[in-house]
């Protein structure tokens, strides 16, 4: 919830490409030096910002055109998020982590493949980072295919690899239901399987109603399986309850409940927390700060409260 909902986030700033000649990569651009209506320079920063995001564009262009000549080059593109955790936990102090997720539209390539980086390794909680996660995130790239179909059900069809390494296939099924006319309950199936790490599946269910035109609130439930899991449990669950509420345009705060368990040695909670998300961009349009304390008590730890707070910087990039 915490980084799905609340990525209503600023669109992404438009990268001017200039237009290129047939199956050809396009020249560097050379306008990404802004300046204010009285022509002053307006920073190193944007003028990167701007080199990059082309830059991506131009990858994505040359990536697609490996399918075939061009007809639309711009409507080839990459959107790039860079992400920066810094972890502090009770007892066991800081630490950082930068993550990469990443999202490539290739037009050519019969106009439903896509290229995906992320750092979603089919966990019970994919859009939020686990304080309490017993598996260390994976970066994966994948080809994901999505096949034109009447069907109700939304199919995506994926092979990548991992940086473990390990080539995996994945198969991920979805489904929405409209209950009334402010709440729709949405189901998601994946299969993945790898060579090193075999099967793992998750199962997700979630409803979420809207309370007023600002407030969401969220119910979700989650089920994990992984066949080659270090430490078998059997199955592990998860269940939350939370409120996305907008403050402004590019400003948002979410809270709530959740509760994870496993099945083996029996069904059982082993662990719960509450949790505030705060999140709003700030000095550019494209980059973002989140603020996230938790409170979580661990049945290993004799159900004793323990603190813990993300601090998270984002920007992000491309077309």
């Amino acid at each position: 919830m915490a980084d799905n909902l609340s990525s209503v986030d600023s669109p992404y700033p438009t990268a001017t490409v200039p237009p290129t000649t047939h199956n050809s990569i396009s020249p560097e651009p050379t306008d990404c030096i802004h300046r204010d209506a009285e022509g002053r320079f307006l920073g190193w920063v944007d003028s990167q910002h701007c080199l990059l995001s082309n830059r991506t564009t131009m990858t994505a262009q040359w990536f697609d055109s490996l399918f075939g000549h061009w007809h639309e080059p711009n409507e080839a593109k990459i959107r790039l998020r860079v992400i920066n955790d810094i972890n502090w936990i009770e007892g066991e102090g800081l630490s950082a982590k930068l993550r990469f997720r990443a999202s490539a539209v290739l037009p050519n390539a019969r106009k439903r493949l896509r290229l995906v980086v992320s750092d979603d390794e089919d966990t019970l909680h994919p859009e939020r980072n686990q304080l309490n996660n017993p598996q260390e995130p994976k970066t994966s790239a994948a080809i994901r295919w999505i096949p034109d179909t009447l069907s109700r059900v939304k199919y995506s069809f994926d092979i990548g690899v991992h940086s473990t390494p390990d080539i995996f296939a994945r198969v991920r099924a979805q489904r929405s239901w409209r209950i009334s006319d402010n709440s729709v309950m949405n189901f998601t199936e994946t299969l993945r399987y790898g060579l090193k790490e075999e099967t793992k599946s998750v199962s997700q269910l979630q409803i979420e109603r809207l309370l007023n035109d600002k407030t969401v609130f969220r119910w979700g439930n989650a089920l994990q399986y992984w066949q080659d899991e270090p430490d078998p449990v059997g199955l592990r669950w998860s269940e939350d309850w939370s409120i996305l509420h907008r403050l402004a345009q590019q400003k948002t705060i979410s809270y709530g409940i959740v509760v994870d368990g496993v099945q083996q040695p029996h069904w059982q909670v082993e662990s719960d927390g509450i949790f505030i998300l705060y999140r709003q961009s700030f000095w550019r349009h494209w980059l973002y700060y989140e603020i996230e304390p938790h409170l979580t008590r661990y049945r290993d730890q004799d159900w004793d409260v323990v603190s813990a707070i993300i601090f998270r910087l984002e920007a992000n990039f491309g077309n």
